[in-house]
């Protein structure tokens, strides 16, 4: 008993990634390694592999072989012709399973510091500068990555025509293409094929409530997939992008506060240029009229609209027009008269920000947060270093530096090549050495690998 329910366990971990209706018996796993090379035209077969390699673990190869009557030296031949080494994730752990010596890849040419990822950053305003900073450290995130990866891969499935026409044919079309159809569906009935088509339909439902990024992951063998799946899809990574990460992805429509839905703002995650709108729009009845103006500045986008009717305003708002686009939208609003002498305006501002601490809405529910430190005090546990990210002529040259560091650290580059190309950016000698360095990129590390990122967004220190 306790065998069979081992057995069922490993069996159910195999076909979570096999889409078909062929579901994987014991002895299509136990040939499938027995044949001890990853390499096969077969895609049954490599979703074995690749179920094995990345959904169990060493500890479970003992029961594993033990149950399927499989040799471990097959298993190993199987990874040692396969392409998973490449996956560090993969690697990492059966690497080290078999003892085997780390894969020594070709490095990358480095890039300049002059790229333009690292002028963009030199270029934030002092303004931006928290938001922003949030934003590069978010991006870098491996979580985060994977999730912008995965929406990048369904925009451009919803922006693939084969997915925008897809359609269920209908008994006509189905009788009369037979010819054309894939094989699966060839010596069926139409009735059969639909039965089919619904199954599966309701299959893909199922796996994206249980994992959608798993099943994004798998997208590619689902046959059927439409727009009304993809939109699911799309919906789940955004939700997961701005209320967990606490960041905007390229291309989403966000609701500008007090503007009852009527007007919104694409976030770009760049600066918009200057422009200025001005749009009047009366009805045949006039029974709606109204005006409307958008100006663009540098720093801040003015949204005015007003129906001229009632002389009420649908819209009358001030909406960052910052580089890049964090979550912080859940603020105290306050009202402001933009008509009184500016050093007024400022003596408010700097008396709300003395006296007040908002709260989240943890801490609204009695929960005790610690406030963080912010960009003058960037800190690690590990060494208890502080860097101060606004001292100096332009803080944004170092803070560009350091993201430069910690990205071509990441790409296994060496201290000296990196200390070359900021020689060659800056024209001269600079100040950053080894031990700089360092510290440097242990802190940046801390805040973009344990999401301390979000301590500059919310002002409260993770739990």
């Amino acid at each position: 008993m306790k065998d069979e329910k081992i057995i069922l366990k490993f069996l159910k971990i195999f076909n979570k990634n096999n889409l078909s209706n062929n579901k994987y018996k014991i002895e299509d796993i136990k040939s499938a390694f027995e044949r001890e090379d990853y390499n096969t035209d077969d895609n049954r077969i490599k979703i074995i592999y690749d179920s094995f390699f990345k959904d169990l673990k060493p500890e479970d190869e003992k029961d594993f072989c033990s149950k399927f009557n499989i040799k471990k030296s097959s298993i190993k031949k199987v990874y040692l012709t396969s392409s998973l080494r490449k996956n560090k994730l993969v690697a990492n752990i059966w690497d080290k399973r078999y003892r085997l010596p780390k894969l020594i890849y070709k490095t990358p040419d480095i890039k300049s510091r002059s790229n333009k990822k690292y002028m963009e950053i030199e270029n934030f305003k002092t303004y931006e500068l928290t938001p922003c900073t949030a934003y590069e450290m978010a991006i870098r995130n491996d979580n985060v990555q994977l999730l912008l990866e995965r929406y990048d891969k369904i925009i451009a499935m919803q922006n693939d025509v084969n997915y925008l026409t897809h359609r269920f044919l209908t008994k006509e079309n189905f009788l009369t293409s037979k010819e054309q159809l894939v094989e699966e569906y060839k010596n069926m009935t139409f009735e059969e094929y639909e039965d089919r088509i619904m199954r599966k339909i309701y299959l893909y439902r199922k796996l994206i409530e249980k994992d959608y990024k798993h099943f994004i992951d798998i997208i590619d063998r689902c046959t059927e997939i439409g727009m009304s799946e993809l939109t699911i899809l799309k919906e789940k990574i955004t939700d997961e992008l701005i209320n967990k990460y606490l960041i905007y992805p390229t291309g989403y429509i966000r609701e500008v506060h007090g503007a009852n839905k009527i007007y919104s703002e694409e976030i770009l995650n760049l600066k918009k240029q200057k422009d200025k709108k001005i749009i009047d729009n009366k009805s045949k009845d006039e029974g709606w009229q109204i005006r409307f103006k958008e100006i663009v500045h540098d720093e801040f986008i003015e949204v005015q609209g007003i129906n001229i009717t009632s002389q009420e305003y649908f819209v009358n708002n001030i909406v960052p027009n910052f580089n890049r686009q964090v979550n912080d939208q859940e603020q105290m609003h306050i009202p402001i008269n933009f008509s009184l002498p500016i050093e007024e305006i400022v003596e408010y501002i700097k008396a709300i920000k003395k006296k007040i601490s908002p709260l989240t809405p943890l801490e609204l529910l009695e929960t005790k947060l610690k406030d963080a430190d912010d960009l003058t005090a960037l800190n690690t546990n590990k060494n208890k270093s502080i860097l101060n990210l606004t001292r100096g002529v332009k803080p944004q040259n170092k803070l560009a530096d350091i993201f430069y560091i910690y990205d071509m650290r990441k790409r296994d580059h060496t201290d000296d090549e990196i200390i070359y190309e900021l020689y060659k950016y800056y024209n001269k000698k600079t100040a950053i050495n080894n031990k700089t360095m360092d510290k440097y990129f242990d802190i940046i590390k801390d805040y973009i690998e344990n999401e301390r990122y979000k301590e500059l967004i919310t002002g409260k220190i993770n739990t």
